[in-house]
């Protein structure tokens, strides 16, 4: 090409740049004065910012003057320090370039050439961008924090049959996870982070910020499910209790199951399922489940557990349990009730009269209370007649036999169906004596 081809070529990359440079001046001129809310500034910000078209018409003769230097070493000295001076120029109007258009678009449009750089303009770092490192590692690590809050709850809600609830939040939290993870880690997700944060007016000096803000919540968001889970599993043993109670036992095994598998401290869920386990004449487990709700501190675990001590003769042990647990037990009429009662049954295996019937009447104090109102206990009755033909005193012990099988019920207390055959065999033979006499 020719010297005035090449000469043409730069007047009109020169005349295209001044151009440029007067808007982008004027522009910046009104950035700096625009108060908060001034409308009327913003407006004329917008009219005088540099329009496409002038950006184009830059871009365009510089496509020229690069067609034109084919063979740079052929072309004069001063021509090639002007293309210098003129492209150091176009560089530092980036900024504003890149504010005011698209150049990703304008390249796919145009197809421009990889060794084309002003169509591959960037901004000047901006002062928030020089800790993107930084929030890009913070971005990371909170998002590694948020799979581990996923793979921890998803386990608690899988380790049993999750249901219908369980399975919705395994969903719906690996879900998030995964959206917000792609978002950041994957171009496609890149891409479309960004075009959303475009829409919503986010400065790209901000994006990195905000990218570490959506994987911040979504770590808050998990740790605060995270720490919900004591209060889902209170519901699931609530519901597994209510089960219980109607009578409806394959259901409750599985709601204590997933309350315990939420929570494994959740110790009233550990003494119910022991309950069940007991009903289920599953000993082991029943004595498994009421020592971890003991563990806890439970109050009623250590009375059931020593009770089942009691039964197996290990009265050493059941008698520090019903100790310990009369010291802590508050005000609960029915639990003292059961460890008075249960502390009297260890003393009438050891053969320690006065002790047992101290306790037992302790108990049977307390047969009045409203819990007791429409089943009355009948276990420290059967209990105290038994201390009461060891004394002996057998005609207060016929009294108490009688009011053992009054009120016993083997159906809610297994251990009364014994007892109830004690007393009939004792008031038969005192009902045979009668008639003799």
């Amino acid at each position: 090409m020719t010297d005035s081809q090449l000469n043409s070529a730069l007047s009109h990359y020169k005349d295209a740049l001044n151009e440029l440079e007067k808007r982008a001046f004027k522009s910046l001129l009104f950035r700096s004065t625009l108060r908060p809310r001034s409308f009327a500034l913003l407006w004329w910000l917008v009219v005088l910012s540099p329009s496409p078209e002038a950006i184009f018409n830059v871009l365009v003769a510089r496509d020229s003057v690069r067609t034109a230097l084919t063979k740079p070493e052929e072309m004069p000295r001063q021509e090639l320090l002007l293309v210098a001076e003129l492209d150091e120029r176009l560089k530092q109007q980036a900024d504003i370039i890149t504010q005011s258009v698209s150049l990703d678009e304008w390249r796919t449009s145009f197809h421009a050439a990889s060794e084309a750089w002003w169509w591959f303009l960037e901004p000047p770092l901006h002062r928030f961008d020089r800790f993107d490192w930084l929030w890009n590692a913070l971005t990371v690590t909170s998002l590694m924090a948020s799979l581990s809050f996923v793979v921890d709850i998803s386990s608690k809600f899988l380790s049993v049959e999750p249901g219908f609830f369980g399975s919705f939040a395994v969903i719906a939290q690996s879900v998030l996870t995964l959206l917000t993870a792609g978002g950041t880690l994957t171009e496609a997700g890149q891409t479309a982070v960004e075009k959303g944060l475009s829409r919503l007016g986010i400065p790209t000096y901000w994006r990195q910020e905000a990218k570490l803000g959506l994987s911040v919540l979504l770590l808050l968001g998990l740790f605060g499910f995270r720490s919900y889970l004591p209060k889902i599993s209170g519901y699931y043993n609530q519901k597994g209790l209510n089960n219980y109670v109607e009578g409806e036992w394959s259901s409750a095994m599985p709601n204590y199951e997933r309350a315990l598998s939420l929570d494994p401290d959740n110790v009233k869920a550990h003494y119910n399922l022991g309950r069940l386990y007991e009903d289920l004449q599953e000993f082991d487990k029943a004595r498994t489940q009421y020592q971890l709700a003991a563990q806890g501190n439970f109050i009623a675990g250590y009375s059931d557990l020593a009770r089942l001590y009691i039964q197996e003769q290990k009265l050493a042990e059941a008698a520090s349990l019903l100790l310990y647990g009369l010291e802590e037990v508050e005000q609960d009429d029915e639990l003292q009730y059961a460890l008075w009662k249960n502390l009297g049954w260890v003393r009438l295996e050891q053969e320690r009269w006065a002790e047992a019937e101290t306790y037992l009447r302790e108990a049977i104090a307390l047969e009045s209370i409203p819990a007791f109102q429409d089943d009355r206990p009948a276990s420290a009755r059967c209990l105290l007649a038994q201390v009461l033909e060891g004394k002996p005193d057998e005609q207060n012990a016929l009294r108490e036999w009688e009011a053992c099988l009054r009120y016993a019920n083997p159906t809610r207390r297994p251990e009364e169906d014994t007892w109830i055959d004690m007393a009939r065999q004792r008031i038969d033979r005192k009902e045979k004596s009668r008639a003799v006499q």
